[in-house]
Formats: C-alpha cells, sequence, structure tokens
C-alpha cells in the first residue's frame, strides 16, 4: 500500500451546551474541537484533533504545516513530528504544538491502519487491554449552590460502574473542603476520589484547603495553581503531604521538563491533543518514567483524542503508589456529543475501559456523521495549493 499523504481534510465542528457548565476559574456554554482526516495514495485514512484553539490552529494548518506534511509517507511519524517542529521554533510550548498534535495524531493513526493494527500495537504494543477509569465530573454550575448537584452525580457514576471520580473545586477553601468531605462520606473508602482546581487557587487557599482534606485519602490534588507558575507549585509541594498532579496545559516535553525536575509533579497529565500528539506524548512518558512520576493523560474533546489517549494509556509503563495501580484514564462525565455520537465508552465491571482492538484508533467516522456539529471546513491536496513546494523547501531548512 502506498502510505504518502496525498490529501489533508479539516473539520471545525461545535454545538451549544444545554446549560453552563465549568469550574472554578470559568465557565462555557460550547463545546468546539478541530478534527484532521488525512488519506493516503493507497487510501488509509488518519484522524488527528486539538480542542483548545481549533479556528488558529486550522489556520497554521492550512498555510504552513498541512503543505509540509503532503507527500510524506506516514510510515515515519518520528521524521515528519521533527520536520514540522522545525516550522515553529519560536513557538515550542504553545498553538503551534496544538496543530501538530492533530497532524501527528492522524499520522500514526493511518500508518496503524495501513498495517491494519491497532493503535497501540502500532506505538510499540500494548501492556494492557483495559485501563483503570475515572469519572471526571461533577463541573461547577453557576448559582448560589456551585455544587448542589454533585452527590446525585457522583451516585450516578457510581451507578455506572466507575469505581473513580474526580471532583471540580477551588470555589474557596472552607466550601471545597465541605464538599470534599461530603462526597467521600457518600462513596465510602473504597472508591478513589482526586480533586481538579483548574489553576483557581493561591498559595494560602491551595495550602487551607490540602490541610482540611488530608484525612480524606485523595489519589491526588489537580491544577491547584497557574499552571505554568512553578514557583508557587514548588512552594506547595514542600508544604503538603497530598500527591500533586498537573500538566494539561503544557504543551511540549520542554513545558513538562523544569516541573519534574523541581519534583512537584506526584503525577503528569499530558493531553495529546495539546502537548504535540503521540509522538511528543510518548517523549513525555519516557521523561516522566525517569523521575519515577506517573503518566495519567488529561483526556477531552472528541472521541479521536478519547481513543487515541486509550491507546496511549495502553502503552505506559506500571507505576504503583499505595494502594493504586497507573495509568489512570479520565472520563469526561459531562455533555460530550462529540465524543458519544461516534464511539462506545463501555465501563468494564473492574471499572476499567476497554482499549479498542480494531485498526487504529479501532473506530469510524463517517462524514455524514459530522454534518450536525460541522461549521467549517477546509481541504489541502498534492495538487494544491501552488506553492506547496515553497513550504516543502521551508521544511528542510536546518
Amino acid at each position: 500500500m502506498d502510505t504518502v499523504v496525498d490529501r489533508i481534510e479539516l473539520f471545525h465542528l461545535g454545538y451549544e451546551l444545554p446549560e453552563r457548565i465549568g469550574n472554578a476559574a470559568r465557565f462555557f456554554q460550547r463545546r468546539e474541537t478541530l478534527l484532521v482526516k488525512l488519506t493516503t495514495r493507497g487510501g488509509a485514512v488518519g484522524w488527528g484533533e486539538t480542542w483548545a484553539l481549533p479556528a488558529p490552529a486550522a489556520a497554521l494548518i492550512q498555510a504552513t504545516l498541512g503543505p509540509a506534511l503532503l507527500g510524506e509517507d506516514v510510515q515515519a511519524p518520528q521524521r515528519i513530528w521533527r520536520k514540522l517542529a522545525r516550522f515553529i521554533v519560536n513557538d515550542r510550548r504553545g498553538l503551534s504544538n496544538m496543530a501538530i498534535a492533530a497532524l501527528d495524531m492522524a499520522v500514526w493513526d493511518a500508518r496503524a491502519r495501513s498495517e491494519g493494527v491497532p493503535l497501540a500495537t502500532a506505538l510499540g504494543g500494548a501492556l494492557r487491554d483495559r485501563v483503570t477509569s475515572y469519572a471526571s465530573g461533577p463541573f461547577v454550575k453557576p448559582g448560589e449552590e456551585p455544587y448542589g448537584h454533585y452527590l446525585d452525580e457522583v451516585g450516578f457514576y457510581l451507578e455506572r460502574g466507575f469505581r473513580n471520580v474526580k471532583i471540580r473545586a477551588g470555589i474557596g477553601a472552607r466550601e471545597d473542603a465541605a464538599i470534599v468531605k461530603a462526597v467521600r462520606h457518600a462513596i465510602g473508602d473504597d472508591i478513589g476520589l482526586m480533586v481538579d482546581m483548574n489553576e483557581a487557587g493561591d498559595i494560602a487557599q491551595t495550602l487551607d484547603f490540602a490541610g482540611k482534606v488530608e484525612d480524606c485519602d485523595l489519589i491526588w490534588l489537580e491544577e491547584p495553581v497557574l499552571h505554568d507558575d512553578l514557583p508557587s507549585w514548588s512552594r506547595v509541594a514542600g508544604k503538603t503531604r497530598l500527591a500533586l498532579a498537573g500538566g494539561e496545559s503544557l504543551y511540549s516535553m520542554a513545558g513538562f521538563r523544569d516541573f519534574l525536575a523541581a519534583g512537584v509533579f506526584a503525577i503528569a497529565q499530558p493531553d495529546l491533543a495539546l502537548c504535540g500528539g503521540l509522538t511528543e506524548g510518548l517523549r513525555i512518558a519516557a521523561l516522566a518514567e525517569a523521575f519515577n512520576v506517573p503518566v495519567a493523560p488529561h483526556v477531552w474533546g472528541s472521541a479521536v483524542n478519547f481513543a487515541a489517549s486509550l491507546h496511549f494509556a495502553a502503552v505506559l509503563p506500571d507505576r504503583t503508589r499505595p494502594g493504586q495501580r497507573f495509568p489512570f484514564f479520565e472520563f469526561d462525565a459531562s455533555d460530550n456529543r462529540l465524543r458519544d455520537a461516534f464511539i462506545d465508552c463501555p465501563v468494564l465491571a473492574d471499572g476499567t475501559m476497554p482499549v479498542p482492538q480494531g485498526p487504529g484508533l479501532g473506530f469510524e467516522i463517517a462524514e455524514r456523521e459530522l454534518q450536525p456539529f460541522l461549521m467549517t471546513r477546509g481541504e489541502l491536496g498534492r495538487a494544491q495549493p501552488a506553492d506547496i513546494k515553497q513550504y516543502r523547501a521551508m521544511g528542510e531548512r536546518p
């Protein structure tokens, strides 16, 4: 099969949520993402995604990165990633890595499909066929009782089969501690509990809260302060016994380096759709392993990032902490039609999620299924635009 990239299509998708939800830092009522579909000369298809800044990422792909990818062979994802990275020497930790993430994910998917193997096999071979999952929710609601719905929603997660739950907090130390204690009391001691503050805290608030919940047996406290404020992370890590998790907003291996070296992450959480894709995700995981830090990927967006992250989790090394076995896999428990319209998400009796076993990502997307969510669409092919050769030459510069 000819595995040279012949065509790239972009699908900017979105839809309105039935109500505003959010966290202590922000609220939203709309979900959007960018899907990338590449097709090889031999007909193999690959899908990728980036969700944080879909419109700017699409513009960068159409203007620069996409033309550089056309004509490349998906059998060489590492070489392709490094070629694309030469276009972003001045933006190693931001939007550019998001755009590369979508293309890189699609390259790996197309490679695996062309070989007729699951993505995890193409990544080096699965170490497990199911991954310990956790329900990521509830989300904060606006109004006088932002946590008022938590106990009911957590109960629903347990009925569905989840054995671990991550709740949002960050309103204030007293309110946060109260809801954490209430949830812990409701779920008992056998269910794992994590707390995500979504960067809403400062040092004083975080330490006040941490002191109030040290007896709640939390698996981790996530993003207690601004994601890139290493001095604050260091102060918090030095004064609490809680395990700190972070990294969803660090967009490259370089972004993770200083945090891992400083010893502030007990758990590293790269998001494949933001950090540069599967290629960079594997490098981040290797770096974390060198510091004996387990990886639990952050998962948001559509079915594409969901499935890619499951395969990624399947190849991560085992890591154990008292009473815990990593990796953990995040299941976004909010309204997510961009995932649920395309892939089934079963929770097995032991609280794990199965890794898809079909070729590539393990599921198919029919373009007609995208229509209800489609905002804009773009396309690049070997016959267009006229200046492809110019872009390819730029990509070859040392």
